[in-house]
């Protein structure tokens, strides 16, 4: 757990560096976003789906349900805490609170705590959160700029039309066109730190851990997940779907945030401090959420 979350911060740590040393300006970076959005990210979510089938569905249906609750218990719990927020900021916590970085974290952190066993449960759990990330997630930053149209048609929701296709269908694609898709999707996770990091290098440190920061964290890193917990605890269901629920449920913002909220001009220096702050304090939060589930 604690090797992939320093992994993150190194990343973004390269991007700080790197534009501190003016080697990314903002030119770059923009370039750097829109190569996510339109080729890394769909890749990435095509890629994801490969190795799942739709036999998964049936027995993992109430994996999808979780994921489906706790996406709307963190939605409407972002609107009560920042009902004041300005409308730009709002539309970074609504999406922060709705798609944490389970996708990116999932696997690596239920292999480390439930083994290769708990892997089909993340499956079944991120393809709920990869179709309400580019439409609903989409949505929040775009609704006053684009049309539906857009939204239908963006990259990253194509890549989850062809993800789904390739998942129920069974469809295996050739080597080529597999390593192809797998390697630039590869390029998501680095690239995208990365301009975290490049956008914290344009913040005063100083300013990273505010009342908002603080606030987001203790409700995406605890209060989400304790909520979950406490709400599975009463139906009872199998031990590790709660374990796995309740882990997935608390990791940190999605770094999507930041690429979204640089895209469609909102507030990408909160975005990246969200980000950054939360996955710094996951290293305390997810051992402790595991200590409890055990």
């Amino acid at each position: 757990m604690l090797e992939m979350q320093i992994f993150l911060l190194c990343l973004i740590a390269v991007g700080f560096l790197t534009t501190k040393a003016h080697i990314i300006d903002e030119r770059a970076r923009s370039s750097l976003t829109d190569l996510i959005l339109s080729v890394f990210l769909p890749c990435n979510i095509v890629a994801s789906f490969f190795g799942t089938s739709r036999s998964q569905l049936p027995s993992l249906g109430i994996m999808l349900i979780i994921s489906l609750g706790t996406m709307a218990l963190g939605f409407a719990l972002a609107h009560l805490f920042f009902r004041k927020a300005g409308t730009e900021q709002k539309k970074v916590l609504l999406y922060a609170a709705l798609i944490p970085n389970a996708s990116l974290l999932g696997n690596p952190l239920i292999e480390s705590i439930y083994g290769t066993g708990g892997l089909a449960y993340v499956a079944a759990y991120l393809i709920p959160l990869r179709m309400a990330l580019w439409s609903l997630g989409l949505a929040i930053f775009t609704v006053e700029r684009g049309s539906l149209r857009k939204i239908v048609f963006h990259p990253c929701l194509i890549g989850t039309y062809i993800g789904l296709i390739v998942m129920i269908t069974g469809f295996s694609p050739p080597v080529l066109i597999s390593r192809l898709v797998l390697s630039l999707g590869n390029c998501t996770t680095p690239i995208s730190m990365m301009v975290v990091g490049s956008i914290l290098g344009l913040t005063k440190i100083k300013y990273l851990f505010s009342r908002i920061t603080i606030s987001f964290s203790f409700l995406r890193l605890v209060l989400i997940p304790l909520m979950v917990m406490g709400i599975l605890l009463l139906f009872r269901p199998d031990p590790l779907i709660t374990g796995i629920s309740v882990v997935l449920g608390g990791t940190p913002a999605g770094i999507t945030t930041v690429i979204l909220a640089d895209k469609y001009g909102s507030e990408k220096e909160l975005a990246s401090k969200i980000v950054f702050v939360t996955v710094l304090l996951s290293m305390i939060t997810i051992p402790a959420l595991v200590w409890l589930l055990h």
